[in-house]
């Protein structure tokens, strides 16, 4: 039998070949062998069904039943964990910016649920069990940061303004600023890019029982007439992770 040749090396313009004996051929064709095998096996094991569970709900303040309004991306965080594990890898997805969500795209299972990273008091967070074999449809209750009372938000000759009180659930948690922001974008939030903002109201220098009482008009004049904005108000708390409660957002065109 004549050899077999491999193993190609060039020099200048010729090209040589260095013959593989039978044993080296026999070795290299049964560690191919071995990794079919391998191949296959490692498929048959990953043939799972695809992930066809449904979550949907939303995140309400549990005094006034209103959703909680947020950002959009990286607002409020639902985290699933699966049960039956010691120590199961959290499944995470986002709210939208009114607080709802949805989801259709996670794995029939039983699970632990609960939301977090939201403008509201993470002590107020109730965990839910949810069993995803089939569609399920829950709401989340919790105590908002600051609540925005009696906001409206209107158009005003070439501009916006917006007059609204604030409250709030837990008055050790010190009032510091707000606002009425609007973008040409309805994703609108505190660091949106080419957001305009109404003078901040530096609250941090007044008590809270005083805010309370007050009464805020805030402007943000001189905008481009027939063009369309979206419009919200802000308000930031003394909180960790710097999380803004926003109102509605409400679309006008001037």
């Amino acid at each position: 039998m004549k050899p077999i040749h491999s193993l190609f090396k060039i020099r200048g313009t010729k090209i040589f070949c260095q013959p593989l004996n039978d044993k080296i051929m026999r070795q290299n064709i049964i560690i191919s062998l071995i990794g079919i095998c391998l191949l296959i096996t490692s498929c048959e094991l990953d043939n799972y069904d695809l992930p066809n569970g449904k979550l949907e709900g939303m995140i309400v303040d549990k005094l006034t039943g209103e959703t909680i309004q947020t950002r959009q991306p990286d607002g409020i965080k639902i985290r699933l964990m699966e049960e039956g594990y010691t120590n199961p890898v959290p499944y995470d997805f986002w709210t939208k910016s009114d607080g709802t969500f949805k989801n259709t795209r996670i794995f029939s299972a039983k699970y632990k649920a609960f939301t977090l990273e939201g403008p509201f008091e993470q002590s107020s967070v109730v965990e839910v069990d949810l069993d995803l074999t089939k569609n399920q449809n829950i709401t989340f209750e919790v105590e908002p940061y600051a609540r925005l009372l009696d906001v409206s938000i209107s158009k005003a000759g070439s501009g916006i303004k917006a007059t609204y009180k604030i409250s709030q659930t837990n008055p050790e948690r010190k009032i510091i600023r707000s606002m009425l922001i609007c973008a040409d974008s309805p994703i609108i939030h505190q660091t949106t890019t080419n957001k305009l903002s109404s003078e901040e109201n530096n609250l941090e220098i007044l008590e809270n029982e005083d805010i309370y009482i007050m009464s805020f008009l805030d402007e943000i004049p001189n905008l481009e007439v027939g063009k369309t904005y979206y419009a919200r108000i802000a308000v930031l708390t003394d909180n960790t992770l710097n999380r803004f409660n926003y109102s509605p957002i409400i679309k006008i065109t001037l």
